[in-house]
């Protein structure tokens, strides 16, 4: 996939900004708080409609303006050239995708994969166990639309039985809602368990490009409880109703899963080194593209927001290398970072949220 032409209007602190992107390698320099990340986040809003930075929409409309218009031109292996247009309101979103409007989000999430490459992403690592859940419910509903249902309605139904956990005499009502909920609490055990080796071995053969240095990644699933089958599941609810009523809350289940990621068979986490970390990280978000792309059919474009210029130059050639020569790579940063493998950067110069091609 290739975004070609990227429309801002009203956008954060863009008021209007309309960039012809030509070739794969397209670079935002420019001092802090100009609009460099604004720029990037909002291209990251066609992955799955969310912010990289913010839950707060109304943040992201420019001060005193009703919505914001965010407009791509794509092409893409599937659908060829396609326009996409965002409006972002304070209440809501809209999405029209070739004059058609989108009204399930099912239908939109994942169409365009776009991966984005932080600061922010070492909390996958360092982060709570809700960190994890939420990156990897992202990128198997971006590569599965059967996954994004299923959690949907798991998270439906764990609503319903929290609500009736408040309730006192609920017991027959509880059974259905129970029922119901272990078995999409088996269906996302049993998705989870088949696709997290599968980013696993992308990311081993990442690393192994990005750090070559005989080290050894591991991405592990690590359930909640051994619930596997539906009857186990269902059993662990009503063993655990009346001390979830104490709770208000259902204390076990898929909502409570986590990753364990390890180099050496060592927690990453706690024993890594700082080169270590950035290097799993990377190689984490590259292994994400290439299971996005085997899912979809469609290659990711990576984003990578003030992240290259941290490189050294050995660990940067090797980010090339990992990354291959047909992604596009939107970047930003302060300096222009060298491009020794792929050619040269086209450069943006950013100033008050206003956009200037460099030659």
């Amino acid at each position: 996939m290739q975004v070609t032409r990227i429309r801002l209007q009203n956008y954060r602190n863009i008021s209007f900004a309309d960039l012809s992107l030509s070739g794969l390698t397209q670079f935002f320099v420019g001092k802090n708080a100009q609009g460099k990340t604004n720029l990037l986040e909002g291209a990251g809003l066609l992955s799955a409609l969310r912010s990289f930075r913010t839950q707060e929409l109304s943040t992201l409309i420019y001060q005193g303006q009703p919505e914001s218009k965010l407009i791509f031109d794509i092409e893409d292996e599937q659908f060829g050239n396609t326009e996409v247009m965002l409006t972002l309101r304070r209440k809501g979103k809209e999405v029209i995708v070739d004059g058609e409007k989108v009204n399930r989000f099912r239908d939109f999430i994942g169409r365009f994969p776009v991966v984005v490459l932080n600061s922010q992403d070492i909390q996958l690592l360092r982060g709570s166990p809700g960190n994890r859940r939420q990156w990897l419910n992202l990128v198997l509903s971006s590569g599965s639309p059967a996954y994004y249902d299923i959690l949907r309605d798991y998270h439906k139904l764990l609503h319903e039985r929290n609500s009736l956990l408040r309730v006192q005499d609920s017991s027959s009502e509880m059974e259905i809602f129970e029922k119901m909920l272990a078995e999409k609490a088996t269906l996302l055990h049993g998705l989870r368990t088949s696709q997290v080796p599968k980013l696993e071995q992308y990311l081993k053969s990442v690393y192994e490009v990005v750090s070559p240095d005989e080290e050894f990644p591991e991405l592990l699933y690590h359930p909640d409880s051994d619930t596997a089958t539906e009857d186990d599941f269902l059993k662990q609810l009503k063993k655990n109703r009346q001390r979830d009523s104490l709770l208000k809350s259902t204390q076990h289940g898929p909502h409570r899963d986590d990753l364990t990621i390890r180099l050496e068979s060592r927690k990453a986490r706690d024993y890594a080194s700082e080169g270590q970390q950035r290097s799993m990280i990377i190689s984490l978000k590259i292994a994400q593209l290439r299971f996005l792309h085997e899912a979809s059919g469609i290659l990711p474009v990576l984003l990578a927001d003030d992240v290259l210029g941290e490189l050294d130059k050995e660990r940067k050639n090797n980010f090339w290398k990992a990354v291959g020569e047909e992604v596009q790579v939107i970047g930003s940063g302060t300096e222009v970072p060298s491009m020794d493998t792929r050619g040269k950067w086209q450069v943006f110069e950013v100033s008050g949220g206003e956009f200037f091609p460099q030659t």
